[in-house]
């Protein structure tokens, strides 16, 4: 049998003989709670539900039975403020400390305020759970002050509470988000020295400001702070206020705005890259010499101060292989004011500009914004050669294994979402072997491009042969029906037959044979579509070569 110490009318006592105890007892333990005018209930923090309720609570909580509670969602009516007020009890509920704070609630759209004790239990599945007591208050708090204690809570500004040595007491939502593990009020300080000087000069003064390097989580951050001293009206004690919030970006402004026009003009004239700085009006302030030789401007850069860059922007548009799309984009970056660090131009004289566009803002006030441009025409060139090689089969010129890999992949893609009709032709030269032992690899790579060549040119420009392996070519056709690939094949065995190939002994001619095939929906991966042309060819191969067969 289950025994209850202390006071048999207290209900953390009845609630902590609630576990390992027998039904009957847990029966008669709430019947107990129910005869209590005081609200009891428990509730689960992690799933935001209610795991127990008296009778006293029911009623407070606007509801006809408590299984109408227990199935009630809170969390669709619980604010993010109440929501992370209660993350910051469970450690403190784990650690066994019982919190007594003011709280509102809004059962049915009616004000409820009520002063709540909030106890660790754990509940059935073994999970912490939250006793709470609805209590009335020895402090009596008119609708000012409630309002007031609302509006602290739901603040964005950081407010802390500490005991006159600096102990934390409480802070609301905004600061328990920006540091939950720092508890005093020389650790929220990055030099803990100067939080010692606060408490000292709050004994001489009421009130204190100043602005400091604050620690925020595993950072820190430039704050305005406020402090004052007051009383605490629980214990009559002295306690501390403090006030907060974030001013780094006026900070970081007001570093910045040390360096001197002259320093700054001796940079940007020193830079490869065309600045322009034109303030809200769209007024030019700052233009260096780079970006008048992009442009072809032969004005000096200070001539262009002042100047209209609307007008400028129109006059400009002709340079560019899309000069209304010029104009419109900077339009919209305009509009939007977020920083692009990347947008690519084309010139009609072939050269390429990269773009970057960077509003500038003070103490988030709008001032203006700067463009960047680059040449990078030598890149581009290079890196499409780069991509031209690493796609490309030196010998023939035409697309190498890997670039069949990724066209063909992208394309049964294409087949298997949009039902679109594609085939494949795997070529292979017949006795190709014996052409380079007779002849030598030179005239056997002559071969190759002849037969390169001859796919080149007669297959439609959509179509995309490619040399992947030794004497082995694919070509992929989408929207090619079964059919016409199969005439396609035929049309192109005879091509590549009727060649000559201009041998330094001989000429002659080769033969191939020719796997058709065509992607299918259900087909799984590309190796699927692969190896049914590899065995068509095969199938070719076999029934004498110089022919074309088809697997689908």
């Amino acid at each position: 049998m289950v025994t209850t110490h202390g006071n048999p009318t207290d209900p953390s006592a009845f609630m902590t003989s609630f576990h390992s105890a027998s039904e009957p007892f847990i029966h008669h333990q709430a019947t107990l709670l129910d005869k209590l005018q005081t609200p009891i209930w428990i509730f689960d923090i992690e799933r935001e539900r209610m795991h127990y309720v008296n009778a006293a609570a029911v009623r407070l909580w606007a509801a006809e039975t408590p299984q109408e509670l227990y199935a009630r969602d809170f969390s669709s009516t619980m604010s993010e403020t109440s929501r992370q007020r209660l993350a910051d009890y469970l450690p403190r509920l784990a650690r066994g400390e019982v919190i007594d704070e003011h709280w509102s609630f809004y059962p049915g759209g009616q004000a409820i305020s009520l002063h709540c004790r909030c106890s660790p239990c754990v509940m059935d599945d073994g999970r912490p759970g939250m006793l709470v007591e609805g209590l009335e208050s020895d402090i009596s708090l008119d609708a000012s002050s409630l309002r007031a204690l609302e509006a602290v809570r739901h603040t964005p500004m950081m407010v802390s509470v500490f005991d006159g040595q600096g102990r934390l007491l409480v802070r609301n939502a905004a600061a328990l988000a920006a540091r939950r593990t720092l508890t005093s009020l020389d650790a929220c300080f990055a030099e803990h020295e100067v939080a010692e000087r606060l408490i000292q000069q709050l004994e001489d003064a009421p009130r204190c400001s100043l602005e400091a390097i604050m620690r925020v989580d595993d950072s820190e951050r430039w704050h305005h702070v406020d402090l004052c001293r007051a009383t605490d009206p629980k214990t009559g004690l002295p306690m501390i206020v403090m006030g907060e919030f974030d001013i780094t970006s006026r900070k970081t402004l007001e570093t910045a705005q040390l360096v001197s026009k002259r320093q700054l003009e001796v940079v940007i004239e020193g830079l490869d890259v065309g600045l322009l700085l034109e303030d809200e009006q769209r007024r030019v302030i700052v233009v260096n010499q780079a970006f008048c030789d992009l442009f072809g401007i032969e004005a000096p850069p200070e001539n262009l101060v002042g100047m209209d860059c609307r007008e400028a922007a129109q006059s400009a548009k002709g340079h560019f292989t899309e000069p209304e799309g010029f104009v419109d984009r900077i339009e919209d970056l305009l509009a939007s004011r977020r920083k692009q660090s990347r947008d690519l131009l084309t010139m009609v004289d072939g050269r390429f500009l990269e773009r970057a566009y960077t509003p500038l803002f003070v103490a988030d006030e709008y001032h203006g914004h700067l463009w960047v441009y680059r040449d990078i025409t030598r890149q581009r060139h290079q890196e499409a050669d780069w991509a031209r090689k690493a796609s490309t089969d030196p010998l023939t010129g035409l697309a190498n294994r890997r670039s069949f890999d990724e066209s063909a992949r992208r394309l049964a893609r294409s087949v298997g979402e949009e039902a679109i009709p594609a085939a494949l032709l795997m070529i292979d030269i017949d006795r190709f072997k014996a052409i380079n032992d007779t002849l030598g690899h030179a005239e056997g790579d002559k071969g190759l491009r002849l037969l390169a060549d001859t796919l080149r040119h007669n297959l439609r420009e959509r179509d995309l042969p490619c040399r992947t392996g030794g004497e082995e070519f694919m070509v992929i056709m989408p929207g090619m029906l079964p059919e016409q690939a199969e005439a396609t094949a035929w049309r192109l065995l005879r091509q590549i037959a009727e060649a000559t190939i201009e041998a330094e002994e001989l000429p002659f001619h080769f033969t191939v044979s020719i796997g058709v095939t065509c992607f299918k929906p259900t087909d799984r991966s590309i190796e699927a579509v692969t190896q049914r042309a590899d065995a068509a060819m095969y199938q070719a191969k076999h029934a004498g070569r110089n022919r074309v067969a088809v697997r689908w």
